[in-house]
């Protein structure tokens, strides 16, 4: 269920409900919940949303619906199932019950609180429900369903929200205290800076032997000049300055590949020379050249000149020299005096990154996707690591590349027109006490005496909801609103 309701308000904008004729007045309450009815337009939209449930937790389970055309054969393989050990119709009977339930306690805990919702959100629960007819009207027209249902679950996902925050949010009931969600930031949050070094030539071919040993070179030139700056502004300023310094060795590479067609059209890869630039530990300039070559020489191709000589593609080479701080002004020179967060001070080429729950816990829930490292999960291990010093950069040694990376403090960058905004705070509110939340509408639901009205529950057979339907109407509301990213 809290999947569910987490994501309620998002989804009712393009709510969908069961295919039937239209409600007899036996069957027009599907259910009561603590002395309060349930409309049976209510039921069904949380039936179809059970349904969609359903679907992914036999997908999860190894069931395939990727031959699936019509509703008609989503609903032989649900027929044919089980869940939690029921058949899948009453699996998907009771978990549209449980939505209900808790649609109610959203309700009583509004009212006992003595919550009002502003006119603002009166008007947009209006014109939703009017804008999700507009989009489903035919839908719901085969359905039996109203526009003042849809109103009315727009309007509780607005008391749940003011019942979530008349217990969590600032001056709750539940006391959050700032220092708490400031501290939970400040621990799950980690401030890196990083110099990214392909281990590729010019032409994305993988570097190996002299060209690599050439990169560490570079990178170990990269922090010895880093070593000699003194406090964060000045090391912070060196450290955007070989940032730029190695953007345009990187593209210096590529624009020095050469390449050719044949007379077939077929193009020919030439091999390229660049000098790489290093600064010694004197700060003098020394240029030594790199040659990059085709992935594999026998695939080399020989050009010819204008009177019809061969010319040895080897022979053929580009030199380009990068931009050394030996002969150009070095912006840290200018900017000692530079203070964090103050006039001048770049963060442009920081990154602040969450640390990752299901990185970090061993008993992780086995539904969240793998983590997504950025920028490789040595460099995000390397920063989370509590015994990595501040400003201290190191080099950590990727397959495809090196990074000289440095950890910054995070609370240096959190400030009310920073990373600790009113946005953030709220993020942390949530993410620390959602759940939480959540179970409680689930504890005040199961303690709401339920009856279910039996000829609606057989009358209303969930196994026909037409799903497939339900997701044409929605592609089709998407397309209509976000055309773009549906090839409209």
């Amino acid at each position: 269920m809290n999947l569910f309701r987490r994501a309620a308000a998002a989804g009712l904008a393009l709510c969908t409900v069961l295919s039937c004729t239209a409600c007899g007045e036996k069957t027009a309450n599907a259910m009561q919940v603590g002395g309060s009815d349930v409309r049976a337009g209510i039921y069904l939209y949380y039936a179809t949303s059970a349904y969609g449930e359903a679907i992914e937790v036999l997908r999860k389970g190894g069931k395939n619906f990727d031959d699936v055309v019509e509703s008609k054969d989503y609903k032989k393989i649900l027929a044919e199932s089980d869940i939690d050990g029921v058949k899948a119709d009453e699996w998907i009977q009771n978990k549209a019950a449980e939505h209900c339930e808790t649609f109610i306690a959203i309700e009583k805990e509004f009212e006992a609180l003595g919550l009002k919702l502003s006119g603002d959100e009166l008007a947009s629960a209006e014109n939703s429900a009017k804008s999700s007819m507009s989009f489903y009207g035919e839908f719901f027209d085969k359905t039996g369903i109203g526009e003042e249902s849809v109103k009315d679950i727009l309007l509780n996902s607005f008391k749940q929200d003011k019942v979530w925050e008349a217990y969590y949010g600032k001056d709750g009931k539940e006391n959050i205290q700032d220092q708490t969600l400031y501290d939970h930031f400040k621990e799950n949050h980690i401030r890196i800076k990083y110099i990214e070094m392909p281990l590729k030539d010019g032409e994305g071919n993988l570097l190996k032997g002299d060209g690599k040993a050439e990169i560490e070179k570079m990178a170990n030139d990269y922090l010895k000049r880093l070593a000699k700056k003194k406090g964060e502004a000045e090391k912070m300023a060196e450290f955007d300055y070989l940032i730029d310094e190695h953007n345009n060795y990187v593209t210096s590479l590529s624009e020095a590949a050469v390449t050719t067609t044949d007379e077939n059209g077929s193009t020919i890869t030439t091999p390229t020379t660049a000098k790489v630039t290093t600064v010694d530990e004197d700060e003098t300039t020394t240029a030594k050249p790199v040659t990059t070559a085709p992935a594999d020489d026998d695939d080399a191709e020989a050009e010819t000149d204008e009177n019809g000589e061969t010319v040895a593609a080897a022979e053929v080479t580009t030199t380009t020299t990068t931009t050394t701080a030996a002969t150009t002004e070095d912006p840290a020179e200018t900017t000692t005096t530079v203070t964090y967060g103050g006039p001048g001070y770049n963060t442009a080429n920081e990154r602040v990154l969450a640390v990752s729950t299901s990185a970090k816990e061993e008993d992780a829930d086995e539904t969240e996707t793998e983590p997504t490292y950025t920028p490789c999960e040595k460099v995000y291990n390397w920063a989370i690591n509590p015994d990595t010093k501040y400003l201290e950069p190191e080099l950590i040694k990727d397959d495809e590349c090196y990074y000289v990376v440095v950890k910054l403090d995070i609370e240096d960058r959190m400030t009310d027109d920073d990373q600790w905004n009113s946005s953030a705070i709220e993020n942390v509110r949530r993410e620390m006490y959602y759940d939480t939340f959540l179970d409680k509408l689930d504890s005040i639901a199961k303690d709401l005496p339920v009856t279910r009205n039996a000829s609606a529950f057989r009358r209303y057979k969930v196994l026909d909801i037409d799903y497939k339907g339900y997701q044409d109407a929605m592609m089709q509301a998407y397309s209509s609103m976000y055309g773009s990213y549906f090839g409209g």
